[in-house]
């Protein structure tokens, strides 16, 4: 989960990060980050794998992202995912690539997703997903000074602390979502955990004590979808808790002639968890081509050190025919004539 600071930081958050994450304690592990994109909504199997083949076509994203720009240490990230239904078999296949930069840290998660399909009368269906593959946590020590630390001009730094490490050091670990959804042609509900393996990872070349707890998050996301005339309204509301923290996102896009895509949005509730507002602008460039563009303004104190987050995203659908059968070639004769 992402945490907002009372007051503004002119330091690297790489820093003020990490020094959280070995403050004295009996074990000494930061938690992760959660990734954040504002444009889930548009590819929501990157958070729920229950959406993996949930659409009768092959889908392609792409989306990287700039949060808090022009702060040192800001995060950024990117992830890029395909998935397919399988419609002799009511199920969904797909693979996603997902990594976030936080200052001197560096997440990066592989999974495989594959999400059953099980229709609920004429007009629901229930999905539920799994994505399991690998979560590794990486950090540069070379980044870090400490007061008492050597860091002679010629290299060959020393942090003079048992627990920091002097270089760069990695950790690789199991990873499991796992999501349900239920939907028909204008509401979807879902709710998903991820990282519900938890556990910690222990850096390689570091202290033992040094380690990265990965903590249970729990998603849970709602939409519908309204038209009217040349019109498709879809408000979206998206909850996230690690459990002590918690956020909410609301969103209402607008896609005009099947076209166009205006959209806007905020992210927390009170005082207390108000972070942005987002603005979201789209075009649908073919009919199988769509361009999404995101942009944060941030609302808590640290909006006074940066410029805004922006996001930017592409997907790609084909139509499936895995699993359907090929019809017949067309057969010429005098006799239909």
């Amino acid at each position: 989960m992402m945490s907002y600071p009372s007051h503004p930081y002119s330091y690297s958050i790489a820093i003020a990060l990490f020094l959280l994450a070995v403050l004295p304690t009996p074990f000494r592990a930061g938690a992760q980050q959660l990734p954040q994109f504002a444009l889930t909504p548009w590819t929501l199997v990157e958070m729920n794998p229950a959406a993996t083949g949930a659409q009768d076509e092959l889908i392609f994203n792409g989306a990287a992202r700039r949060q808090w720009n022009n702060l040192p240490g800001s995060p950024s990230g990117y992830h890029i995912s395909a998935h397919m239904p399988l419609p002799a078999i009511q199920s969904g296949v797909g693979v996603s690539l997902l990594q976030d930069q936080i200052g001197l840290q560096t997440q990066l998660e592989a999974t495989v997703t594959y999400a059953y399909h099980m229709p609920l009368g004429r007009r629901w269906t229930l999905h539920g997903g799994l994505a399991a593959g690998l979560f590794q946590s990486g950090l540069d020590g070379s980044g870090i000074r400490t007061p008492d630390g050597q860091y002679p001009d010629g290299g060959g730094l020393d942090h003079q602390d048992g627990f920091l490490p002097n270089g760069a050091v990695n950790a690789t670990a199991p990873l499991l979502h796992a999501g349900i959804m239920i939907d028909d042609e204008v509401w979807q509900f879902g709710t998903a955990m991820r990282y519900a393996q938890g556990g910690n990872l222990k850096y390689s070349g570091a202290d033992e004590q040094a380690a990265m707890s990965i903590q249970p998050h729990l998603l849970a996301h709602a939409s519908w979808s309204w038209e009217t005339g040349n019109a498709v309204f879809r408000p979206t509301a998206m909850f996230l808790s690690d459990f002590r923290h918690w956020q909410l996102t609301t969103q209402l896009n607008l896609i005009w002639r099947e076209r166009f895509i205006l959209g806007g949005g905020y992210r927390g509730l009170n005082e207390d968890t108000r972070d942005a507002l987002l603005v979201t602008a789209g075009l649908y460039i073919s009919e199988r081509f769509l361009f999404l563009y995101a942009y944060e303004a941030g609302l808590s104190e640290l909006r006074q050190v940066h410029n805004g987050s922006f996001e930017v995203m592409i997907q790609y659908r084909l139509p499936s025919t895995v699993s359907k059968g090929k019809l017949p070639g067309i057969i010429y004769n005098p006799r239909f004539l």
